[in-house]
């Protein structure tokens, strides 16, 4: 689908993830005029190389309200057995071809504008089959005008034995996509730390700048944040709205880290602590500046539904400041 003329410039790009739930959904009717593109979690691989479709109607009918282009996203969590699913569709060659050949009919029948690749826990061996896969995808889709992009995960040097990351070669991608979306952000995870601290957004995008053409780099960033509590293996996601409800709710006082640039908070409830650490618009506006700077012509927000409102105001004012959009 092909939109009408951004709000933005034509030199920024301003596009967002969109999961189907009522706060992607609300988000979406209000600001599709500001989106460039739409990003929708839509499409899961299958085990025989087909595709899981796990589109909604409400989001259809508000891109086909406002013209919206899609960059419909490949994934591979329409199973439980990701990791050693894609292993398989990767792999073995008619799988993979039978993918390709799925994911090029779908985008014909649906006309998107493109779609973007979004495999994750790729085994680190499989990083030649990944690439072949993707040099196949833009080998069938880019004789129709289909943009081909890809998700990938932060990195800070090129390390193929990294157990998340080490399938995808920054270099070899990039010659076979037409935009990279580095997904710079869980820079903690397994313990309490910033969502994604300025310095660690610095790093990950020198290095993607010195292996990657400027003009495909799109910065995938955060606004959500992660409750940690003592004793659980993993965080609790909150949005924005949820971080600031907590906190008024435990009376915690929310400090914003100068050297993070991120906001934080402690509190304890039922005998147990927990560390919060969330997004707002002052942090997501210290990343912005940072891109505006480096001259990154996009970013991909993930994602609608889960930001401080207060970002879009900011989005607004980029793209009304001269020589800024």
């Amino acid at each position: 689908m092909f939109a009408q003329p951004p709000l933005f410039q034509i030199d920024f790009e301003n596009n967002w993830y969109y999961v189907p739930d009522p706060p992607g959904i609300e988000d979406l009717w209000i600001h599709a005029r500001m989106i460039d593109y739409i990003i929708p979690f839509w499409f899961g691989v299958t085990q025989d190389g087909g595709l899981a479709d796990q589109s909604d109607p409400e989001a259809l009918e508000i891109i086909r309200r406002f013209n919206l282009r899609v960059l419909a996203i490949i994934h591979n969590y329409s199973s439980p057995q990701f990791g050693p699913l894609i292993h398989q569709l990767l792999t073995t060659a008619g799988l993979r071809e039978r993918l390709v050949a799925n994911i090029l009919m779908m985008m014909q029948s649906r006309r998107f504008a493109g779609v973007n690749i979004d495999f994750e826990f790729v085994p680190p061996e499989d990083r030649p089959f990944l690439t072949l896969f993707m040099t196949e995808l833009y080998t069938a889709l880019h004789p129709f005008g289909f943009l081909v992009t890809i998700s990938v995960p932060a990195e800070l040097e090129d390390n193929p034995r990294h157990p998340f990351s080490g399938a995808f070669s920054y270099p070899d991608l990039s010659r076979i996509s037409d935009q990279m979306y580095i997904l710079a952000y869980d820079e903690h995870f397994a313990e309490p730390g910033p969502i994604a601290s300025i310095g660690f957004v610095r790093q990950v995008l020198t290095y993607a700048l010195s292996v990657i053409p400027l003009a495909k780099i799109r910065l995938g960033m955060a606004v959500y944040g992660y409750d940690w509590s003592q004793g659980a293996r993993v965080p609790e996601t909150l949005s924005y709205a949820q971080a600031i409800t907590r906190a008024e709710r435990t009376g915690a006082v929310i400090r914003y880290d100068e050297v993070a640039q991120e906001s934080t908070y402690n509190y304890v409830e039922g005998g147990i602590s927990h560390v919060v650490w969330f997004e707002d618009a002052r942090s997501f506006g210290a990343k912005l500046t940072l891109v505006r700077q480096l001259g990154i012509p996009g970013i991909g927000v993930w994602r609608l539904g889960l930001e401080d409102p207060r970002v879009w105001d900011l989005l607004a004012g980029l793209a009304s400041s001269p020589g800024l959009g």
